[in-house]
């Protein structure tokens, strides 16, 4: 073999090498993605507002916020595809331990825990509306309108719908509607009386909820039924939750008991340490400045964050939490 020859081949075994190399911590989080939710929802405002913080106190990283929801962040953090999404406690619960409606274990989910956020089902009909929700759901004529199949809006509604014995398919079947789109279509398209049942989900105050307050149409909240509630908590994992009389005053004439669910950060457990130890911090030490980003986030408390932990807190986390008293 020439001089020559062995030369180029040990240039090229040593690039291989380098490239096979693991990378270093700066590199691994220099372009991060954040999943959040669907364009024009809350989670898009949350995540561009709180990842800029991140990126101002954490020098040389970039992150880019992409569309995501609820139901399939945990499945994009563990692919690899994403590093950083917006979770919801019972749906990264079941990831973690790999239930339905995830087929495999997703034990790359870690959290920074909760986000201060809690989330109400907020379900709108028409106020001529008489009947129960119970009876709209189980009428395979219905026409309605939800956010897309990667959201937890989407997989709540065809879970209630089962509960009723009912399915997007028999809807169809039966000449009803089901659409499916972004937040400001679906607000259009139930303004201008394409669909009579609006699904969403929301925080209290809602953006979305003054949206539709401003539209043509006159609208009620509908209360989810004792049995619908007792299903989706006990078999599932949702949680209970109530929006009090005068919340929303155009909407509601009196408490309107729903299903909830709870927001957390999570994170892959590839990410380094250093890198999630100062998300952690940046988003603790700008408390101030979460209400701007979205009123609903200045109800964030550490102290509580670090105690939501439907899946592991990441170690960075756990250790920024430690450093501020709020781990023992």
């Amino acid at each position: 073999m020439s001089h020559r020859l062995f030369s180029r081949l040990s240039q090229l075994a040593l690039l291989g090498a380098i490239l096979a190399a693991p990378l270093p911590a700066a590199a691994q989080t220099k372009n991060l993605e954040w999943a959040s939710g669907s364009p024009g929802g809350a989670w898009f405002t949350q995540t561009t507002g709180v990842s800029t913080l991140v990126m101002e106190a954490i020098p040389d990283t970039s992150i880019r916020v992409v569309p995501g929801g609820g139901k399939d962040n945990p499945t994009r953090i563990q692919a690899g595809l994403s590093q950083i999404g917006m979770g919801i406690d019972f749906l990264s619960a079941a990831a973690f331990k790999g239930e339905e409606p995830y087929k495999q274990k997703h034990d790359k989910l870690r959290t920074l825990g909760s986000t201060g956020v809690d989330v109400y089902y907020m379900v709108y009909v028409p106020v001529e509306e008489k009947r129960s929700l119970a009876e709209i759901l189980a009428d395979p004529k219905l026409t309605i309108g939800v956010t897309a199949p990667a959201t937890s809006e989407h997989l709540t509604l065809q879970r209630a719908l089962e509960f009723y014995g009912n399915s997007f398919a028999k809807i169809r079947e039966a000449g009803g509607k089901v659409v499916i789109s972004s937040y400001g279509e679906l607000i259009q398209g139930f303004n201008d009386n394409q669909f009579n049942v609006l699904w969403t989900a929301g925080e209290i105050p809602s953006g979305l909820a003054s949206q539709i307050v401003d539209g043509r149409r006159k609208v009620k909240f509908a209360s989810f039924p004792e049995e619908l509630q007792k299903n989706l908590s006990e078999k599932y994992g949702y949680s209970r939750g109530v929006i009090k009389a005068g919340t929303f005053p155009e909407l509601q004439s009196a408490d309107v008991s729903v299903s909830s669910m709870g927001n957390i950060y999570l994170v892959s457990s590839d990410l380094p340490e250093d890198f999630v130890y100062g998300m952690t911090k940046a988003i603790m030490s700008n408390r101030s400045r979460l209400a701007n980003i979205y009123q609903a986030m200045g109800r964030y408390d550490p102290a509580l964050a670090a105690k939501v932990q439907p899946v592991p807190l990441h170690p960075g986390a756990e250790k920024a939490f430690r450093e501020a008293g709020f781990v023992k």
